[in-house]
């Protein structure tokens, strides 16, 4: 029966291939810096096929039946069967069963493909990821089932230094530590992938890992879209640090310890994901030491609902630079919708109340903020006449020097909510002055 639908299944694999690059490469340009070239070039759709078609891409591309290979167990029948692809490539086929096994390894332009029903399920006591790609490309990971087995230190697929790969339509149960994590040595990088159509259920500890090298941005051009992660209570969230050009798009995260995380990032879209009951923090922006920060990231169309803080940086101190969050709805999250400890422009997002806003750094900027009932919301317009004004500078000057406990404090005046009202507070009613609230 397998081998009856083998030219389909080849057909169906190529088409996978070239669906993917079309996904990956057509939003956004790909490119390499001076790090990886002496000259910055630019891909295109065409090459990116091309890069393919002697790999993955190949419509005779070998089908390899996992099935027919004999061992002593299930680890030595499959990679008996991944080490038989040749250089050309190949389909190995895992077919419908449970299959005990882990610390794969596997190569180049090859797909492995799971058929309805095919789990991979840990050994006891094996804390080995259940399958490893290091210094390869051109492959793909389709429709498997992963049982981590809640063992402790036990990842899922560890991909290193690879680069044209997808990962897609796969399910993940109970594991410790992240399911798929793309990572790289200190001199390597990760490039041109997709993970896609992924669901995760229980899993912990940053089940989508994309982590790089502190002052490189050697992962770069990914997409991650489309998956589900529920219940990933201990530190459950989407992970990405130290790289560039990728898409976060259309996500679900329910019931996790945060939503999307990011860490010092470069020319990054976080768009039309569902963030929904988040114990801590819905997206966040952070920092660390030894590397140049983050810029140029726009968040976008997102909904978070009833995290602790909608967004904010979180932590470090490092520069944030062309931080665009625009057209997002931040609903009835515990303590903040926005924290806006970061120098974001904030464009017509959708906060549950006025209180819910809270800025502590004064280059932030918003236009066009509003209730969820449609009141408008505008920081430094304190006489609620929906614009800023002499009015708003005066009320400020009044209270310049107070602290909390104070005799003229006004708690209105503190703007960027540190407690007291200072140059910070003046001049962001200043830089702000003649600005009118738009509905």
């Amino acid at each position: 029966m397998i081998m009856e639908n083998c030219n389909r299944l080849q057909k169906t694999a190529t088409l996978i291939s070239i669906l993917f690059l079309a996904v990956l490469i057509s939003p956004f340009n790909l490119y390499f810096d001076n790090e990886f070239g002496s000259k910055v070039s630019h891909l295109t759709y065409n090459q990116g096929i091309s890069i393919l078609e002697k790999g993955v891409n190949n419509t005779d591309l070998m089908i390899i039946n996992a099935g027919k290979y004999n061992g002593d167990n299930d680890k030595v029948k499959l990679q008996a069967a991944l080490d038989d692809v040749p250089e050309e490539g190949a389909i190995v086929l895992i077919d419908s069963r449970v299959w005990v096994a882990a610390g794969l390894k596997a190569k180049s332009n090859t797909i492995i493909l799971g058929m309805n029903g095919t789990f991979l399920k840990r050994p006891e006591n094996n804390t080995e990821p259940f399958i490893t790609f290091v210094n390869a490309s051109n492959f793909a990971i389709l429709n498997l089932t992963f049982e981590g087995g809640d063992i402790e230190n036990a990842y899922g697929i560890m991909i290193i230094n690879c680069q044209n790969f997808i990962v897609q339509n796969n399910t993940f149960y109970n594991l410790k530590e992240s399911s798929i994590k793309v990572t790289l040595t200190v001199d390597g990088y990760s490039c041109n992938f997709a993970v896609i159509n992924n669901s995760f259920f229980n899993c912990q500890n940053v089940p989508i890992h994309v982590f790089g090298i502190p002052s490189r941005r050697a992962i770069r051009n990914f997409l991650i879209s489309n998956n589900t992660v529920i219940n990933g209570t201990k530190n459950g969230k989407i992970g990405v640090a130290f790289s560039a050009n990728g898409i976060i798009d259309n996500n679900k995260i329910i019931d996790c310890e945060h939503g999307i995380a990011t860490r010092n990032i470069s020319n990054i879209t976080i768009t039309n994901n569902h963030l929904v009951n988040i114990t801590n923090y819905g997206i966040y922006l952070g920092t660390q030491i030894g590397d140049y920060g983050t810029d140029d990231v726009k968040i976008e169309k997102n909904i978070i609902y009833n995290a602790k803080i909608g967004i904010c940086r979180y932590y470090g101190s490092y520069p944030l630079t062309k931080i665009n969050v625009i057209n997002n709805q931040f609903i009835k999250n515990r303590e903040l919708d926005i924290l806006a400890d970061f120098p974001g422009l904030f464009i017509n997002n959708t906060i549950t109340e006025a209180a819910k806003l809270k800025i502590k750094d004064p280059t932030a900027i918003f236009k066009e903020t509003k209730t969820i009932f449609g009141q408008l919301v505008l920081p430094g317009d304190f006489n609620n006449d929906l614009r800023i004004n002499i009015k708003d500078v005066a009320l400020v000057a009044t209270c310049f020097g107070s602290r909390e406990g104070s005799a003229n404090w006004n708690e209105k005046a503190d703007i960027i909510s540190d407690g007291k009202i200072d140059m910070k507070d003046l001049s962001y009613v200043a830089k702000n002055f003649g600005l009118t609230a738009v509905g």
